[in-house]
Order: structure tokens, then C-alpha cells, then sequence
């Protein structure tokens, strides 16, 4: 598993090493509606908007799986409660049973 890590993590880490070799001039970042403008390397934008990127799609895949999530604890509790309800079940046959044959020993 380390070694598919590794074959994993070093292409990645050399596509962003080469992309921020290849890209240090700087560029005019303005923000429209509030007239502000700062001056970074394209680099950092390019990876700032990726990284972005990567969080919104993180947060909408967690947001669509509530459902499935609150559907799963739901059937979790249901396991739960079905259980204890066998084990009582359990424990009653066990004493209908003990109890039959106890009257079948008596004469």
C-alpha cells in the first residue's frame, strides 16, 4: 500500500513542482465588485483555485450523502432494536422450556 502511495503522491508532486517552476510571473488578481486587486504569482492562484475546487466538491459529495447517512443509522437502530427483541424472545422461550419440563417431571 506505501508503494501505491508513493506512485501516487510523486507524479502529483512533480506536476505542481514543474507547474510552479513554469508559472512564477506575477498576475493582477482583481476582485470586481469591490474594486480590489492584488498581485500574485499564477502558480498560487492556479493552486489556491484548485484546492478550492477539490473543498466545494468535498462538501457537496458530504451534503448529498446525508440522506444515505441518516438512512443507515436509521436501519442501524432497527438492527439494534430487533436484537433486543430476539434476545427477550430468547429468554422467554428459555423459561417456557424450563419450565415444561419441570412440570414434566413432576408425576
Amino acid at each position: 500500500m506505501k508503494r501505491f502511495s508513493w506512485v501516487l503522491t510523486a507524479p502529483i508532486t512533480l506536476a505542481i513542482l514543474l507547474l510552479a517552476v513554469n508559472n512564477r510571473q506575477d498576475v493582477t488578481l482583481e476582485i470586481w465588485p469591490f474594486g480590489l486587486q492584488f498581485d500574485y504569482p499564477l502558480y498560487l492562484i492556479i493552486l489556491i483555485s484548485v484546492g478550492l475546487g477539490i473543498l466545494a466538491g468535498a462538501v457537496i459529495a458530504w451534503l448529498s450523502s446525508a440522506a444515505t447517512r441518516r438512512r443507515a443509522k436509521a436501519a442501524e437502530w432497527k438492527v439494534l432494536d430487533l436484537q433486543r427483541d430476539l434476545s427477550f424472545e430468547r429468554a422467554e422461550l428459555k423459561k417456557l422450556q424450563e419450565k415444561e419440563q419441570s412440570n414434566s417431571l413432576v408425576p
